[in-house]
């Protein structure tokens, strides 16, 4: 597929799965907006209101046992791949994938993703498991299907329902003939090799009457608990009454691709309750204790389940099930761009209590906004005064709204927000007693509270991202919750005239105003502690620059331990060192705002340096900085790579093989000819060891200074010009017939047992003749050959090589243009053609990024930590 056509089926994509449930839920809406109109929320709640504890509880045991009754996919899984784990395990697994995929969907992928991980993470493996949880996943809907056959057998009741929406009949039988469909996989090869599960499924361990029974079980419960719930309101429906309405509705929902068939489930219930005769208002109630109960209830369960999960990342997956699914499959797949829609599998169980919290927010502003019951407040009110109940009121309210905030900081895992969010669940707790006498509300929040304490060593970070444009989203999307809430306050306050009469529902009645000012003032405080929070951020910590201990254990570290060729740089001093806890390797790095960037590679032992890149990167986290890593090599790409950086190409560093250096040949006939001239005028070359006399530092500080101008010295990177580091390593000058030095080059040595040496510090006089670095650098490889060395680096031709391809990315390709048209500010081709010369091998050198950072962003801190001014008298 060409890129422009790829392009276009990516964006079709995109646009397929946001207009087509759109285009179902308007046309629902089309079909039903005549008596949508006359519901009123406010008596469905009141309606909601009039069930007692013991129907509750009822509800409860039912809607409970339905989700439980999942367990039989994990059985027939776990006996179709010949494993054992004890039931308790297995229970578990159970409910977090189906309350998920209840919740979410996704067709199907969200509970078979999360089946699989689950198993995976307990040993459960083998070729066979990515087959029989995708065989799972397509059996889900058979049961849905047995549901539609009886409907069309009239086993259930419709009411005309079908015969008055033809829409609704086509779509009844579509799913209808899903179970032959299904039937027919075990015996047509053509079906399951078109479907893409043809070597999962064969009839040694995928008996179809058994997936079709767990699948039956599973929507047969779901009906009992829809019927149920109408009892409980006392709707006068038998079960095949309440199977019908359930059956249709469950269709609609999984035809709309909705999570959770959101809005078209409940759209089709109501168009149902109502040919059935049931009111609008009852109707409605049913619907909402319906989704409390077999959704919302089970999913905070799930959620708890899931806090003390943690999964791999979505890559995981992707590798895992792109070597074994089925072309017809992976095109599914991607339609959904799943995994992309499960990102919670990176840490499950912090996002996991991140959506607790978020719900506990959400339910708080929910019980704000809607109207409590008279006879517990009437209760309450001989202990508390209307005051006090007003004032929970407000700090409810306020509560909610910043629970929501805070639940990104506990996705995140700091601890700033664990603290905050401990309190306000304790304070919602304590407030929604106090307000309404609502102990549902306050038994869920120490519910979270607990989940949340015991999960204290999970929050590790001392700071999170935390932007003018976050600070910015959050204030948007605490104006909609506000504007949410007054919304769903209207409605729900919008009671009869019956009970605005009454004076006992009246006296404990909210009016818009009074709805209005607790919004407007628990928005005011929430964006002023968002301003606050953002102001008094605080900063990373100062990373103190080596001292002469850092500087000795260095030395003692490279006498047993390989560096590299940046290693030298360590001691210019002005790079943090970072070492592993068991010191076994190390790195050193700049900073700048809240980005750190590591200089090359970690060094010391290979098996360390995992756990330096590792350290570097959970230092960065804590700080919510930014840890890259400059000039590494291609060696280490998959390391990197394991925690979650990409990479952009730099350029590529010339090494010249000394045992193939030569000034033989047509090719050397250039630097020949110009050693020759510079000979013939009086030039000599020398290598000057260390300790160097003060005059000889004053001459190459005259050098050095003609050279720059009125450029500034830089470092990290690069060599700099101080005296207690240029007696670290020898020089080597290129004097003219006056014995003055007319260039220079300091050397690096690069730890690695005398084998390699690098180039350092170039510095030459102004006005000399066109050809003396050509010279200098002949003489100091014929040197370095001389005495024993095997490669010797001529350091980096930056953008060389970058971007060549049509497939690179566009960062390189923009790379590309800047290496060939801007010679203007750097000699880029200029700079690789001089090391040409010399017939060196390339070595590509990246930058390292965190594949959430921008690339602009992390380049310009690798600029500015490069580009620091240093003294130029620094010693």
């Amino acid at each position: 597929m060409n890129a422009p056509l790829s392009a276009w089926f990516e964006r079709g994509k995109r646009y397929l799965k946001i207009l087509l449930p759109v285009l179902i839920l308007v046309f629902l809406y089309s079909q039903t907006h005549a008596f949508l109109r006359d519901i009123r929320p406010s008596v469905a709640l009141h309606i909601m209101g009039r069930i007692h504890l013991g129907g509750h509880l009822l509800l409860l045991g039912v809607s409970l046992f339905a989700v439980s009754i999942m367990i039989g996919y994990d059985l027939l899984l776990l006996r179709w791949n010949g494993a054992r784990l004890p039931l308790r395990t297995v229970w578990k697994i159970s409910w977090i994938s189906n309350s998920f995929n209840n919740a979410l969907g996704f067709a199907g992928f969200t509970g078979a993703g999360l089946r699989l991980m689950l198993y995976r993470k307990r040993g459960v493996s083998g070729q066979g498991l990515l087959g029989s949880v995708l065989y799972l996943s397509l059996s889900g809907l058979t049961g849905l299907s047995v549901l539609c056959l009886l409907l069309l057998g009239g086993a259930w009741k419709d009411h005309a329902l079908l015969q008055d929406h033809s829409w609704l009949l086509i779509a009844i039988i579509g799913v209808s003939v899903y179970l032959p469909v299904f039937a027919l996989l075990k015996v047509l090869p053509l079906l399951k090799r078109a479907v893409g599960v043809e070597g999962g499924s064969n009839a040694r361990w995928t008996p179809a009457v058994a997936a079709i029974a767990a699948s039956f079980a599973e929507w047969i419960a779901a009906a009992l608990t829809f019927w149920v719930a109408a009892r409980m309101l006392h709707l006068p429906m038998d079960f095949r009454d309440a199977a019908g309405i359930y059956t249709m509705a469950a269709v609609a929902g999984i035809a709309s691709f909705v999570p959770g068939g959101l809005g078209s489930f409940d759209v089709v219930a109501l168009l149902g309750l109502n040919a059935f005769g049931i009111p609008p208002a009852r109707a409605l109630a049913l619907v909402l204790v319906f989704r409390m109960f077999y959704y919302f209830i089970p999913l905070s369960i799930g959620l708890a389940l899931a806090s003390t999960e943690w999964l791999p990342g979505k890559e995981a997956w992707s590798n895992a099930s792109g070597q074994v699914l089925k072309p017809a499959v992976r095109r599914w797949q991607a339609i959904w761009n799943w995994p992309s829609q499960m990102a919670i599998l990176r840490d499950f169980g912090g996002w996991a209590l991140a959506a607790l919290v978020f719900l506990s927010g959400a339910l708080l502003l929910l019980s704000a906004a809607t109207p409590g019951q008279w006879h517990r407040m009437h209760l309450l009110e001989h202990y508390i005064t209307p005051l006090t109940m007003k004032g929970s009121h407000q700090l409810t309210v306020l509560i909610g709204l910043l629970m929501l905030v805070l639940s990104e900081g506990i996705r995140l895992q700091v601890k700033r927000a664990y603290y905050a969010t401990l309190v306000l669940l304790l304070a919602g707790a304590v407030f929604s007693i106090l307000k309404g006498f609502d102990y549902e509300e306050s038994l869920f929040l120490a519910f979270v509270f607990v989940l949340l304490w015991l999960s204290k060593d999970r929050f590790r970070r001392e700071e999170a991202p935390f932007s003018a444009r976050k600070i910015a989203g959050w204030a948007f999307v605490t104006l909609a919750v506000t504007y949410l809430y007054l919304s769903v306050g209207r409605l729900t306050n919008d009671l009869p005239e019956r009970f605005v009469r009454s004076k006992l529902y009246a006296r404990y009645m909210l009016q818009d105003q009074d709805f209005l000012h607790e919004a407007v003032l628990a928005l005011a405080i929430t964006w002023i502690l968002l301003t606050a929070r953002w102001l008094l951020r605080p900063r990373l910590p100062v990373s103190p620059l080596p001292d002469s201990r850092a500087f000795a254990r260095l030395k003692a570290f490279l006498q047993t331990h390989r560096g590299n060729f940046l290693t030298h740089l360590l001691f210019l001093g002005d790079k943090s060192f970072l070492w592993t806890a068991d010191g076994r390797a190390m790195l050193a790095y700049g900073a700048t705002r809240k980005t750190l960037v590591a200089l090359g590679d970690p060094i010391g032992e290979p098996a360390a340096i995992r756990d330096a890149i590792r350290t570097f990167r959970e230092y960065a986290d804590r700080y919510a900085s930014t840890a890259a890593f400059y000039q590494v090599k291609a060696e280490y790409l998959p390391i990197y790579h394991e925690f979650g950086y990409r990479f952009f190409k730099l350029g590529e560093e010339a090494v010249v093989n000394l045992a193939q250096f030569g000034l033989t040949g047509r090719s050397k006939a250039d630097l020949r000819a110009a050693c020759n001239r510079f000979e013939r005028e009086g030039y000599r070359f020398e290598m000057i060891e260390a300790p160097f006399p003060q005059l000889f530092l004053l001459e190459l500080r005259e050098v050095s200074d003609e050279w720059l101008g009125d450029r500034a010295e830089k470092g990290f990177s690069l060599g700099t010009f101080r005296e207690s580091y240029l007696e670290l390593a020898p020089i080597a000058v290129l004097k003219d017939q006056e014995g003055r030095t007319a260039a220079f080059a300091s050397l690096m040595p690069v730890y690695d047992g005398g084998k390699s040496v690098s180039v350092d510090l170039m510095r030459y006089r102004k006005g000399l003749r066109s050809g003396v670095m050509d010279v200098l650098f002949v003489h100091l490889l014929q040197w370095a050959k001389a005495s024993g060395y095997e490669r010797f680096n001529l350091g980096m031709a930056p953008l060389a090589s970058v971007g060549e391809s049509e497939y690179s990315y566009r960062g390189e390709r923009i790379a590309r243009l800047i290496f060939l048209k801007g010679n203007h500010f750097y000699s880029f081709q200029g700079l690789r053609r001089f090391k040409e010369k010399f017939d060196p091998v390339w070595e590509p050198r990246y930058l390292a990024y965190p594949k959430n950072a921008p690339l602009a962003k992390i380049m310009y801190g690798v600029t500015r930590i490069v580009s620091r001014s240093l003294p130029r008298n620094g010693k």
